[in-house]
């Protein structure tokens, strides 16, 4: 999805009762072919996350519940990943984690 921020896009996906959305700068990560699948790590290990294709370390910002669901707001330096889920997360604000993402075609 095209943000109005130059050269920046939001890749959604969902995987059982996980909703995912990933902000990426087109010159960082290319975007992935349509049909593509994401496979997505949050980790506090570094090592984990430098097996993919791409890894960044951020800071959990956010950590609520809102109705029926948890959310958590990771920063990526300003890029934003957030996740929301039926079930609680088990990370807390100011965490340091790592993301890491690969694409399968």
């Amino acid at each position: 999805m095209p943000l109005k921020i130059p050269k920046v896009y939001r890749l959604r996906g969902n995987c059982g009762n996980v909703e995912l959305e990933i902000e990426f700068h087109e010159e960082v990560v290319e975007g992935p072919k349509i049909g593509s699948q994401m496979i997505v790590e949050i980790t506090s290990d570094k090592n984990e996350c430098m097996k993919h294709y791409f890894c960044a370390h951020g800071y959990v910002i956010s950590n609520t519940q809102i109705g029926d669901f948890y959310r958590v707001v990771i920063s990526l330096h300003g890029f934003l990943v957030v996740i929301k889920s039926k079930h609680s997360i088990g990370i807390n604000v100011m965490d340091r984690v790592y993301l890491g993402v690969t694409f399968i075609a």
